[in-house]
């Protein structure tokens, strides 16, 4: 575990997706409540982009970011569909989404 900050406290991006690779675990320091929450929405994006399944787990004054094991490597089974479907299917499975909450806010209006 090492943490991956510069010294403008911002985090680098790079070495924490390196060490997420590698099978390491990444802690990204984090000073105050916004920081939680915008470091462990972008930790889970950038991670997703690159095709690296994550856990991340609040720490006191971090976020300990660990790589999840494959589902092969474990033994155990994935949720169903998981992984196999491509960035397409995924964006309309959000966009219907989206358009769902809209509708049901819409009524609650």
């Amino acid at each position: 575990m090492s943490d991956v900050s510069n010294e403008d406290s911002d985090v680098d991006w790079n070495a924490v997706l390196d060490q997420l690779r590698q099978g390491k675990t990444a802690e990204i320091p984090c000073a105050n409540e916004r920081d939680y929450a915008r470091r462990t929405t972008k930790v889970g994006r950038r991670a997703e982009k690159k095709g690296i399944a994550v856990d991340v787990t609040r720490g006191e004054g971090f976020l300990r970011v660990e790589p999840r094991p494959a589902a092969a490597e474990t033994g155990t089974a994935t949720n169903a569909g998981e992984g196999t479907e491509s960035e397409g299917e995924r964006q309309e499975r959000r966009q219907a989404r989206r358009a769902e909450r809209q509708a049901e806010q819409s009524r609650d209006e």
